[in-house]
């Protein structure tokens, strides 16, 4: 059975760095290039 995982982007409001590629995250994280701390909120998808 193969099943597709959505994975988001997550990308910092300030300089527009790649921060993490996430289905499901939830805290914060650093900005190597700004040094910006983002919270961060990926919510989980509905699986049927």
């Amino acid at each position: 059975m193969n099943e597709v995982i959505n994975i988001e982007d997550v990308r910092c409001f300030c300089c527009n760095q790649l921060l993490i590629k996430a289905d499901y995250v939830k805290g914060e994280i650093k900005c190597p290039r700004c040094k910006k701390i983002i919270k961060i909120e990926v919510k989980e998808k509905d699986r049927a």
